[in-house]
């Protein structure tokens, strides 16, 4: 049958073409992993588009439309710059993938609705199983070994053998002609909206959670995603491995400890977070997934079902990326899908006859119903969760700062935080211009800045935090910061005080710094320090081979290159040395020690300069068209 590979390689294409696209415009907005959040958008709107065309179209438009698709091949990046990066990214991904997408997205459901199998929903499992190849290859054979320039062909070249089958396909079945049942009654098309708006929102805002809060790493953004998929696999190809009251029990269990998890954030280790959030994830997207396959409608209203879930994927998708963060100043989305998640159950329990024979049921299922009605109310409980010690937070397309207050041992002190990243301290006592945090004095800029060789320096450093290495400003001194997030700077100035007691001349420059740089004359930096690495969500485009050039064209004949490399998860100093051969520079890699009363962190540098023996290999050149995160995990 000609439709089966045309479902499966439309479907593979889908899924390629998101982490492709999202890679190439990932540096674009600093390395955020919302970037992602408004990716999903974006496909999840195209998606109710091509699923509305596969309902309404037919095959002579269809076969038309592909066929001129091609004309727009090969796909590659088209960037649009705008103020707002939401917009932005939504109109980038629109002039570089959106025809393609919409035809490879359209045409699954529409060639299961021109298929004429009595059970065209298998097919659907084919198209998630597709789904999730596409996506478990990306990380592993993809992304390590091909550049990005080659990542756009090799899908151009896969999407004509698509077009191919799809028109040898829409050749052989779209003559044959069926009776249309009786269309699906309302309440259940506004259920299969409401389940899956509850679980995209559910799956966008764990990868939020993992991403941003636990362990921003963006190749993580494939584990929800692959989950979301198995789920729909087995709810679709083996309705039998669902058990509406034994999820529900498995649901009610694993809601409130995820729930627990994030009130705690790192006091709990990485892999419990990991492994809850996972947990969860399955478990709902089991009970979500498994009742709307058990509630799917006759063969001939498949496009409509189709309709009705990717249009409530949109809205789910919507209330994560664009909603939320500016009714939230936290990852509120996260218990509030998990309670939508566990009401939805206990709906289609109450709809099932469950409340009504409740002394009848066996003792599971009363623990179960017991349970979920448990698993509504907890997410409430930590809707907000936040320490009282927080004294201000804030959200934006760049993720949650929190701003602490402590007054126990090593003294009073404000911390700022972003997720569970900490960018910076201040002492709020007479040691308030002590540098702290990765930049005490024993650090590389506290070397840097102590042995100066001019009495008067001009130093540009890439990364705000809380304004700490202002401290080392002397007079006559000029700092320039680079720091692509408004709301870091707003706080480094509302609520510390590095940057007004500094004695050197402050510069705040807002935007991404490489898009900066590039625009400015060469500033004849004595010291440029690149501090934008701590997080794991690192923006790679500073790490460049292109972007190593923009950084000599800025510094002065003697000036030094210091890269602040400290991280959980990514070794980045193979990636750094290249940098440094590529520039012909010496390099040399300083650890400092904790120093927990003087609130400084260890610490890990990398100090580039034109001086001293040269870097002599090349471990791992990244350029603009190649870097894989994959291949410098620790």
């Amino acid at each position: 049958m000609l439709s089966a590979p045309a479902i499966f390689l439309s479907s593979f294409l889908v899924f390629q073409i998101q982490p492709i696209a999202a890679k190439a415009i990932l540096p674009l907005h600093g390395g955020t992993p919302a970037v992602w959040t408004v990716c999903l958008l974006f496909f999840q709107l195209l998606l109710v588009a091509g699923y509305a065309y596969a309902h309404f179209t037919r095959p002579v438009l269809h076969a038309l439309l592909l066929v001129g698709s091609l004309a727009f091949l090969p796909v590659q990046l088209r960037v649009f710059s705008a103020p707002d990066p939401t917009h932005s990214v939504l109109v980038t991904l629109f002039l570089t993938a959106a025809g393609p997408y919409f035809l490879t997205a359209a045409s699954s459901p529409l060639l299961q609705r021109w298929s004429g199998i009595q059970s065209p929903y298998r097919l659907y499992a084919l198209s998630n199983a597709a789904s999730l190849s596409a996506l478990l290859s990306y990380p592993i054979l993809v992304e390590p070994w091909l550049t990005l320039r080659i990542q756009f062909l090799l899908w151009s070249g896969l999407y004509v053998f698509f077009v191919l089958f799809s028109l040898a396909a829409v050749l052989k079945s779209a003559m044959a002609r069926r009776a249309t049942p009786p269309t699906p009654e309302r309440p259940g098309i506004i259920l299969w909206i409401a389940v899956s708006a509850c679980g995209t929102a559910l799956l966008a805002a764990t990868t939020n959670q993992i991403c941003l809060e636990i362990a921003p790493i963006p190749f993580l953004w494939i584990v929800p995603l692959s989950i979301y998929l198995l789920t729909f696999i087995l709810a679709f190809e083996r309705p039998s491995f669902y058990e509406r009251r034994l999820f529900s029990l498995l649901a009610s269990v694993t809601i409130p400890i995820a729930c627990a998890l994030t009130v705690l954030g790192l006091q709990a280790p990485v892999w419990v977070h990991m492994a809850s959030g996972a947990a969860v994830l399955f478990a709902c997207l089991m009970l979500l997934h498994g009742e709307l396959a058990a509630s799917k409608p006759a063969p001939g209203h498949l496009t409509r079902f189709y309709i009705a879930i990717a249009a409530g994927g949109a809205l789910g998708s919507a209330f994560v990326a664009l909603a939320a963060p500016r009714l939230f100043s936290s990852f509120a989305e996260f218990p509030l899908s998990l309670a939508a998640c566990a009401a939805l159950s206990l709906l289609y329990r109450w709809r099932a006859g469950d409340f009504t024979s409740l002394r009848q049921l066996p003792p599971i299922a009363r623990t179960s119903l017991t349970g979920l009605a448990f698993a509504v109310i907890v997410p409430f409980l930590v809707f907000d969760a936040g320490s009282s010690k927080t004294i201000a937070q804030t959200r934006n397309f760049y993720g949650v700062l929190r701003v602490t207050k402590m007054s126990d041992p090593p003294g009073p002190r404000r911390i700022l935080t972003h997720g569970q990243t900490t960018h910076g301290s201040q002492f709020h006592d007479d040691r308030r211009s002590t540098p702290t945090a990765y930049y005490g004095y024993a650090t590389a800029p506290g070397f840097a800045f102590q042995s100066r060789s001019k009495p008067v320096l001009h130093a540009g450093l890439i990364g705000l935090g809380v304004g700490t290495l202002a401290a080392y400003g002397k007079p006559g001194d000029r700092f320039r910061f680079y720091e692509i997030n408004p709301e870091v700077i707003r706080i480094a100035n509302s609520r510390f005080s590095y940057l007004k007691d500094s004695a050197a001349s402050i510069t705040l420059v807002e935007g991404d710094a490489r898009t900066r740089l590039r625009e400015e004359p060469p500033q004849n930096f004595d010291l440029l320090i690149v501090d934008a690495f701590s997080s794991d969500a690192i923006p790679t485009h500073l790490l460049t081979r292109e972007c190593a050039d923009l950084y000599k064209r800025h510094l002065a004949s003697d000036g030094k290159l210091l890269f602040h490399i400290s991280n959980r998860t990514l070794d980045l100093e193979p990636v750094v040395r290249s940098l440094a051969h590529h520039l012909r520079f010496s390099a040399f890699r300083l650890d400092s020690s904790a120093d927990p009363d003087r609130l400084v962190h260890a610490a890990t540098w990398m100090i580039l300069e034109s001086r001293g023996r040269l870097q002599t290999t090349a471990p791992l050149l990244w350029t603009d068209d190649y870097t894989s995160l994959w291949t410098v995990l620790k």
